[in-house]
């Protein structure tokens, strides 16, 4: 048996919420808040919703969503720790593999436990607390929001899964056959079209979740499917509503100081606020040089114009961790670079005090980004490069493309093509945890990974990698659940 603790945003008033669970996916708390101490004013209702937001730090849906990078031909993990990364990478993976492969499954079916968990109270609540149908619908939205969420990153590494629809009760109730994928995706679009209907048509900036967070999302959905028409209709709706725009500056979209809150280039992120919730990712990333960016992603870039490649990424050189800072100081990483390169996308590289407290003294609450406007253009794109056969002149796409190019300082265009398209969204949207899903869906990434070369070595693809096993641990609990064949 474990205990997990949930703690919510309310932990300054004292409240944690504890689930006990003999599961790792944590799919039937059997102690809680209940109704009887709990769940009675909107006040409760918030704070239980806090804490179901709070279940979004996990699964890779937090900074870790940066190391699935490294299992492209992106990124290089370098350390001994993020070794199952590497092993995915060279194209092993297997049901005892671990790293991502169990922390993703176990940690997204904690946040569809907690988000049914809230629904389960819920329906006695909205009563107790006396919402507004209205209200209680925003409310619901919400969950079902996060809920498609979880479902969805679940959804594209292992195909079929486990669907459960509602709070489960024992053990023996959670032991089910893993559901077609088809019956997933509807399940998603359901929860996704009831969010769109109901949650608030406003500019994201509260860290909830409002309409264009789940456009975006069903968006995204689309998009792993080919559904040109869907993604269409959303990214075109998110466009038009007038709330969202290209960000001034990069630094300001991934950056706490810089700009985030309120940023238009954001339509949905996981927040932190200092000086209690606060993440590793600067420290991983840029001191310990946890994730170093490959010569096959920085040969993308043009150096002498593009923008991003200068924001973005420093050289220090192979086993070497010196460089020179906007401020023109020599600055030094904890560790050297295996690659020769460091990404700095996400540091803010003009504070000085990032570089004075050093590898093991630095935290931070930048947001992580989940859904920003740059990808909803390139999505739009997509739709119409994949709906004209592999070119469009369609004057949105070309506008959108232009504008995402301009930004970067590079040339526009009159027409997009395919490579034209996949080329720059892997630009735009590199060390953001997307290439890994792209190439899946594209059906690339077995020529793109079997001509990889990385310091471990020659990477391959096995074409059953395109789903990934079902973790050891959860086969050895659940004898209903049907192993991939080929593991």
């Amino acid at each position: 048996m474990k205990t997990i603790k949930y703690i919510t945003g309310a932990i300054l008033l004292g409240i944690t919420l504890t689930f006990t669970s003999c599961y790792d996916m944590d799919l039937f708390p059997k102690t809680q808040l209940g109704p009887d101490n709990f769940w009675k004013t909107e006040r409760d209702i918030q704070m239980g919703l806090t804490g179901v937001y709070a279940q979004m730090k996990q699964g890779s849906k937090d900074w870790t969503m940066f190391l699935l990078d490294g299992i492209t031909d992106d990124a290089y993990c370098q350390h001994v720790v993020q070794s199952p990364y590497n092993n995915l990478q060279l194209g092993n993976i297997e049901a005892a593999t671990g790293g991502p492969v169990s922390s993703i499954y176990s940690g997204n079916y904690s946040g569809i436990s907690a988000c049914h968990t809230f629904l389960k109270n819920f329906e006695q609540a909205k009563i107790s607390a006396g919402l507004t149908e209205s209200k209680a619908n925003e409310y619901e939205a919400e969950i079902r929001f996060l809920r498609a969420w979880c479902y969805f990153e679940l959804l594209q590494k292992y195909g079929d899964i486990p669907l459960y629809k509602e709070a489960i009760e024992s053990v023996e109730a959670s032991k089910v056959k893993q559901s077609p994928a088809s019956e997933v995706y509807q399940f998603i679009y359901q929860d996704l079209e009831f969010a769109v209907q109901h949650l608030p048509n406003v500019a994201y900036g509260s860290g909830h979740a409002v309409k264009a967070s789940a456009q975006g999302l069903m968006a995204r959905v689309a998009l792993f499917e080919g559904k040109w028409d869907i993604v269409e209709k959303q990214t075109t709706d998110i466009i038009s509503s007038g709330f969202y725009r290209l960000a001034d500056t990069y630094e300001s979209i991934f950056i706490k100081k810089r700009g985030q809150k309120s940023n238009p280039e954001i339509l949905f992120s996981v927040t932190y606020l200092n000086p209690d919730y606060r993440h590793n990712a600067e420290q991983e990333y840029y001191f310990r040089n946890a994730l170093s960016p490959l010569d096959d992603l920085m040969d993308q870039y043009d150096f002498t114009k593009d923008k991003r490649a200068k924001a973005w990424y420093v050289y220090p050189g192979v086993g070497e961790r010196e460089w020179t800072n906007p401020m023109g100081e020599i600055v030094r990483t904890g560790n050297s670079t295996i690659t020769g390169w460091t990404c700095i996308k996400h540091l803010d590289k003009d504070d000085p005090e990032i570089y004075e407290k050093g590898e093991y003294d630095f935290r931070t609450d930048n947001d992580i980004i989940v859904i920003r406007y740059a990808d909803i253009y390139l999505m739009y794109i997509e739709a119409m490069v994949e709906k004209s056969g592999g070119t469009t002149s369609d004057a949105n796409a070309v506008r959108f493309f232009n504008q995402i190019k301009e930004r970067a300082g590079l040339e526009p265009v009159t027409s997009v093509t395919r490579d034209e398209l996949r080329l720059e969204r892997r630009r735009e949207l590199a060390f953001e945890g997307r290439r890994y899903f792209d190439l899946i869906r594209w059906k690339t990434v077995k020529e793109v990974m079997s001509n990889l070369v990385t310091p471990s070595g020659q990477c391959t693809f096995n074409d059953k990698a395109y789903t990934w096993p079902f973790p050891q641990s959860e086969m050895d609990i659940n004898p209903n659940l049907d192993q991939k064949t080929v593991y």
